[in-house]
């Protein structure tokens, strides 16, 4: 195996790895995937995928994939409850094990390789090829999409590690409905005001709820008890086994490319840093990511960070102004917490216009300028 050569190496099979591998083989590219687990493989994460990351597919998703189908939603700030209930479906609920299997299978079914159980040691960019080092051989390609995830190994020579004021972190447990307190129907349940910085959720999925809490890292030091008190406070008495896993915070300049190598995903540091979501961008940039590697190679233009630059600016082009934006607003909810809750929950406009941006029918920075010109007639409302 050592020595085998491809025009592009995908390390990471998860949404953006799949997607990047699958676009870049029907290029034409000679392309291999480098995943560390055995796909299906258990994955944190509450299983949402918007409307607008559908959207950005390019397939349909078959419908034994989808657990549920939501277009109801359910904000609950103390004794405060909004409910909107839409025409359409802003978000699906999937098990990410048969999601990101289905996905690999479509990189494979456009040409790609893929390799499990290959851990990926480390990551050599030269002049005219880059070397790619696994814990079972030697991979040598045009160029690396690193989609490897947060701790990712290709993002060592791109940038610095992320600290821990560009991190969230989120616990998720998955509930037997009978076990919960509640008559539940196909609605997305979001619970605010318990941690600082953060939200709980209640997915209703097939034969389970998925219930998870999620904080900035920053504010996540009682992020595990306030879990127990919330799985406690809608019947759940017998402890439940729960995961936790970070998420970079997007909308944060970072470093994406350098010489013959590209990130994607959260490796990139592409989260939504208002409500988590990664999916949508996972997909989004590496799709991107695979257009520009497709583009460079067949012109035949030299791989370096100068010519990869592109990828960034068609990044932010797409979504990264709009992540830019949801930072903002999400500093300002850190900043004060208690004011803009009161003002969200005083009418259903502001939920309604979020549920726009999950539908892909809007951005950031156009709710950004909503709710500075709403902004005044709520807080009248609060007083």
């Amino acid at each position: 195996m050592a020595g085998m050569r491809y025009d592009v190496i995908v390390v990471g099979a998860g949404p953006a790895g799949a997607m990047a591998a699958r676009d870049c083989a029907g290029a034409g590219l000679e392309t291999v995937i480098l995943e560390k687990e055995y796909h299906p493989r258990p994955k944190t994460c509450a299983g949402g995928v918007s409307a607008a990351a559908v959207n950005l597919l390019g397939a349909a998703l078959p419908p034994e994939i989808v657990e549920a189908r939501c277009s109801s939603f359910r904000g609950i700030y103390g004794s405060r409850v909004v409910e909107i209930d839409l025409e359409q479906d802003f978000m699906v609920l999937v098990s990410r094990e048969i999601f990101d299997r289905w996905l690999i299978s479509l990189a494979q079914s456009a040409g790609a390789e893929l390799k499990q159980g290959e851990r990926v040691t480390a990551v050599a960019a030269g002049e005219r090829e880059v070397t790619v080092s696994t814990t079972k051989g030697v991979y040598t390609g045009l160029m690396v999409i690193g989609a490897d995830g947060i701790n990712s190994t290709v993002a060592r020579i791109v940038r610095k590690p992320f600290q821990k004021k560009d991190l969230a972190f989120c616990v998720c447990a998955d509930v037997a409905r009978g076990e919960a307190e509640g008559g539940w129907r196909e609605a997305i349940e979001i619970h605010y005001g318990l941690l600082p910085m953060g939200y709980s959720w209640i997915f209703p999925k097939r034969g389970h709820l998925s219930m998870g809490m999620g904080s900035w890292l920053a504010n996540a030091s009682g992020l595990k008890e306030a879990f127990s008190n919330f799985l406690q406070d809608k019947g759940i008495m017998e402890e439940q086994r729960s995961k936790g896993g970070f998420i970079p915070l997007g909308g944060i300049a970072r470093p994406t490319v350098s010489d013959r190598v590209i990130l994607a995903g959260d490796a990139a540091g592409y989260t939504d840093p208002f409500t988590g979501e990664g999916i949508r961008y996972a997909v989004a940039s590496g799709r991107l990511a695979a257009a520009t590697a497709a583009s460079l190679i067949a012109r035949g233009a030299p791989l370096t960070k100068l010519h990869l630059g592109v990828y960034e600016r068609n990044c932010y082009q797409q979504f990264g102004s709009d992540l830019k934006a949801a930072l903002f607003i999400a500093r300002m909810f850190r900043y004060f917490p208690k004011a803009l809750f009161n003002m969200y929950f005083s009418c259903r406009e502001p939920f309604e216009q979020s549920l726009q941006i999950l539908l892909g029918q809007t951005g950031y920075r156009q709710f950004y300028r909503w709710l500075l010109w709403h902004t005044p007639g709520m807080l009248r409302r609060c007083i």
